[in-house]
């Protein structure tokens, strides 16, 4: 292994090295190339912009002779020249002399220049010293030119030899790595392939193969194996899960129905409810309704906190102990003890509960609302009242629950509607933020809705129109409606009448 590791470290580090000589090579081409440029832009500029003043020089200059000569006379003998073409002449000599200096020509420049100052001050002396000084200038211009371009034909063929090296470095390494790549990895792959193919097939003679040794993949046919051996343990672990995921599923929807499980309701009732869960199948709400044998029914409804199946398992043990209850002992306060007792003291999740006794006989409701979020009554003429609390959430943190929730009561007519839902309702929430809240469920609750069915879907209908994020949290609602006298019970959910 340790061999292995060290050729594998001499050929990767022979890689790097060239890679690494490449990249040299081509910065230091792309170094001279742009030096030669900008070399030869440089001194290029400043010999032909020399060059051009110089010409200009000689124009002005030929000018003023010309000039002197056709003025000449007794009064002119002597004159320095006039001030516009003197103001022009030296601003020129100036330019040559800011472009010859960059150039190494100082001296030519200004041998050009004291000439032009004794000329500007004597033009009767005569042309020649000034010529002969600008001649000099030019000449020395001209061989720094050809200079220039001797320099930038030298410069050229060495940055063509550079890039050669270039190219033939490069094509060196891609050659090398592409007959790496082949010997050390495609072809230990193939046989990587080709073992696989047996092992999964079942038909390889042995665990251990022979297989050309590499530096690069020298143990990848053993990881192989092995892999091979912890897929075939996952392929059987697999098939295990899904056993018992076919199992839990089972469990799933039983839990699922117990908690949306709703009994026939006592004569003179219409109820109709539903669960929407925010995760899975399992909510953390629960609902249920029960006919007692003195002819009343009780509506209840809880919201455990949380959501998903660990909300789902302790709402389902709730409503089985207030149920139980419940059939022994009509008191909704004994119900809400009961909640109490199945949520164990090390336990942080809570649970609201409303319980409510509908007794069309005598015409009278009795409800208990143990921190629940919507609990309302509609009468038949469509006035809303609120069923409010009666008392705190039920959990760990009540020491004794006697006497922490109280009873109350009012009338109830034929006609009227009690309407309980969780929080899931009011804080549903739009893609803005914006919840629903109480107002609006009030609102939709005081429309015309002839059953208990009408009145759940309309509810649900006005949270999809808000934008509702159903993932967000359960929501549960559950509606009943007491009928005339001698009518028939109805529990809307399921259709069936007693």
């Amino acid at each position: 292994m340790t061999k292995r590791r060290s050729v594998f470290r001499s050929a990767g580090a022979a890689l790097v090295a060239a890679v690494i000589v490449a990249v040299a090579l081509t910065v230091l081409d792309v170094a001279l190339a742009f030096r030669v440029y900008t070399g030869s832009a440089m001194t290029g500029g400043h010999a032909d912009s020399a060059s051009r003043n110089v010409g200009a020089l000689f124009s002005t200059i030929h000018t003023v002779d010309e000039e002197t000569e056709h003025a000449s006379s007794a009064a002119s003998t002597g004159r320095p020249v006039q001030a516009p073409y003197a103001i022009r002449v030296r601003a020129l000599a100036e330019d040559i002399d800011a472009d010859a200096r960059p150039l190494g020509l100082e001296a030519q420049s200004s041998a050009l220049s004291a000439a032009l100052t004794d000329w500007l001050a004597r033009p009767d002396t005569g042309l020649h010293p000034l010529l002969a000084a600008a001649d000099v200038l030019a000449a020395a211009l001209d061989a720094h030119k050809a200079k220039d371009r001797e320099d930038a034909v030298t410069a050229q063929k060495a940055l063509l030899a550079l890039q050669m090296a270039c190219v033939t470095a490069l094509l060196l390494i891609l050659g090398g790595l592409a007959f790496a790549v082949w010997r050390r990895i495609v072809m230990p792959l193939a046989d990587l392939e080709s073992h696989l193919g047996r092992t999964a097939s079942g038909t390889a003679p042995d665990t251990r193969i022979a297989h050309r040794p590499t530096p690069w993949l020298g143990g990848v046919l053993g990881q192989a194996e092995r892999t091979l051996l912890i897929l075939k343990r996952s392929q059987h672990q697999a098939d295990k899960d899904r056993e018992a995921l076919r199992t839990d599923a089972a469990a799933s929807d039983g839990l699922r129905r117990i908690l949306n499980a709703q009994h026939s309701p006592g004569s003179g009732v219409a109820v109709h409810g539903s669960i929407h869960t925010a995760e899975g199948v399992i909510a953390g709400d629960f609902l249920g309704t029960l006919a007692l044998p003195d002819g009343t029914t009780v509506l209840l409804q809880g919201d455990v906190a949380g959501h998903g199946t660990d909300a789902g398992l302790l709402a389902v043990q709730i409503k089985s102990a207030v149920l139980a209850v419940l059939r022994l002992d009509p008191d909704p306060r004994t119900a809400a003890a009961a909640a109490w007792t199945v949520i164990e003291p090390e336990d942080e999740r809570f649970t609201t509960l409303v319980v409510a006794v509908l007794d069309p006989g005598t015409g009278r409701l009795a409800w208990l609302n143990a921190g629940h979020e919507i609990a309302l009554l509609r009468r038949a003429d469509g006035t809303v009242e609120e069923l409010g609390p009666t008392g705190p959430v039920i959990g760990p943190f009540i020491a004794d629950p006697d006497g922490m929730w109280e009873v109350r009561y009012c009338p109830l007519d034929p006609g009227d509607l009690v309407v309980l839902a969780t929080d899931g309702l009011t804080e549903a929430r739009n893609s803005a933020g914006a919840m629903l809240g109480r107002e609006a469920v009030t609102d939709a609750v005081a429309r015309d809705g002839t059953d208990p069915r009408e009145v759940v879907d309309l509810l649900y209908r006005v949270a999809e129109d808000h934008g509702t994020d159903w993932d967000r949290d359960d929501t549960t609602v559950l509606a009943a409606m007491t009928e005339e006298c001698g009518g028939h019970a109805t529990n809307a959910q399921d259709g069936s009448a007693s």
